[in-house]
């Protein structure tokens, strides 16, 4: 088989795939793209799928424990939160829809879905792949492409200076390998940065004339994954949240609370005015609320002094 594509450029990135026999090499650049593998498993979602190609690496089948699928779990929701309940099917793409596709036209349309990214974007018309394909990474395992779509789009609007390069594409039997790697930075008041590399195995089934699994491996633990999201980019902090961020991640107690001392003293100093409005007008503090109120003064007491220090030692308002 002998195919190439046209580049394809659009708003803020750029596409470039070189194709040579069944190999094909894919650079994509862009300044604000979506993330991550898809989201979280539910009840009667499937169990993960093995890696056919038996790479190494992470993959699914591995046990990642509860802790990081509650992690991906919570990435859905949050996904849900930030990018509403959006209508995958709002360009009248339905994946199962169409007649039955030949191998030939699978791979066109899976080269063209790897032109707009779609695995970091949601983007693509991914007609190639059945209602109902298996969706695998080292976290969870679901079936639906909506479903698939949906997770990795949601979360487009926090992500910028993505870097995503698929460097190697090999088509054997029922299967089409790729290999790539990605980077971007969230934006979140921290900004930490993902970086990870790995492979998707994409099976095909003949009778049905559709991809019916997408098998992600990484060569990463899912774990360092999870830690990247707490660790701002920056190498000097110059905000509180990074601060916080980055003395946490070098186990620093006295630089996390040099960083969460900015915004206690946002949240407890409307409590000390508000319990002394209420001593000068009924000689009483807040009712009810007496250990939240004293910690709300001992908040405020603590986190002045600190910004004092930091005042004298040139890192106020860090």
């Amino acid at each position: 088989m002998h195919a190439s594509l046209k580049p394809s450029i659009n708003a803020g990135r750029s596409a470039r795939i070189y194709a040579h026999g069944n190999r094909a090499h894919l650079h994509i650049s862009c300044s604000r793209r979506a993330l991550l593998p898809a989201g979280a498993m539910k009840p009667g979602d499937r169990a993960p799928t093995p890696n056919p190609d038996g790479g190494g690496g992470t993959k699914p089948g591995d046990d990642v424990g509860v802790g990081l699928k509650a992690t991906w779990y919570a990435a859905e929701a949050f996904g849900k939160l930030v990018g509403g309940k959006k209508d995958v099917s709002a360009d009248g793409h339905d994946a199962s829809a169409g007649p039955k596709m030949t191998r030939e036209e699978i791979i066109a349309s899976m080269r063209d879905d790897y032109a707009e990214d779609y695995f970091v974007s949601g983007k693509g018309k991914m007609a190639a792949y059945a209602e109902d394909c298996v969706f695998a990474d080292p976290f969870v395992s679901f079936s639906g492409t909506d479903r698939f779509k949906q997770n990795v789009g949601n979360l487009g609007g926090l992500m910028r200076d993505i870097n995503l390069d698929v460097y190697d594409w090999k088509e054997e039997g029922d299967a089409v390998n790729t290999k790539w790697r990605f980077s971007c930075i969230l934006d979140l008041p921290w900004r930490p940065r993902l970086a990870a590399a790995g492979g998707t195995t994409h099976i095909i089934d003949a009778t049905s004339g559709k991809v019916v699994k997408h098998i992600e491996n990484w060569e990463i633990e899912p774990s360092k994954v999870v830690a990247q999201l707490f660790k701002p980019s920056a190498k000097i902090p110059t905000t509180a949240a990074e601060t916080f961020f980055m003395s946490a991640s070098n186990g620093d107690l006295k630089g996390m609370w040099f960083g969460a001392s900015p915004l206690l003293l946002k949240l407890s100093f409307p409590v000390v005015l508000v319990s002394l409005a209420c001593k000068l007008a009924t000689g009483d503090g807040l009712p009810g609320l007496g250990g939240f109120e004293l910690a709300a003064y001992i908040a405020v007491a603590s986190c002045s002094a600190t910004e004092v220090i930091k005042f004298v030692d040139g890192t106020f308002g860090k």
